[in-house]
């Protein structure tokens, strides 16, 4: 069985990014990071796909609405799980998400979300 263990943080706040990527690298987890939708787009084209996307909505550049909506027409990237994680969980609902966290995120809740996605085994 494949045993992804990456993980692709998708927000615009370098705060939030950073200490998600140190908590899930503490966990296991390979971790990377972009800033907006474009970034991550452009980090899906070069990079192996990771087993889960954790995505902000509110973003400069490309929003995580518009990301998504890429993402989710592609057949390869389209079947990677998007969990959103925003203030703005409620606006969600046209996103086909495997989850929704809100900020501030509740870490157990996303280790659980991540553990189902990128399973050890």
């Amino acid at each position: 069985m494949n045993q992804c263990k990456r993980i692709l943080i998708v927000d615009d706040d370098p705060n939030i990014r950073e200490a998600l990527k140190a908590y899930l690298e503490f966990e296991g987890y390979e971790v990377r990071v972009a800033g907006n939708g474009k970034e991550a787009l452009a980090l899906l084209q070069i990079n192996d796909k990771p087993c889960l996307i954790l995505l902000d909505l509110m973003m400069p550049v490309m929003s995580g609405w518009e990301f998504a909506k890429i993402v989710e027409k592609d057949a390869m990237m389209g079947q990677i799980p998007i969990v959103i994680c925003s203030a703005f969980v409620d606006k969600a609902e046209d996103i086909k998400a495997r989850g929704h966290l809100s900020k501030p995120l509740d870490m157990e809740e996303l280790m659980g979300l991540a553990n189902e996605c990128c399973p050890a085994k």
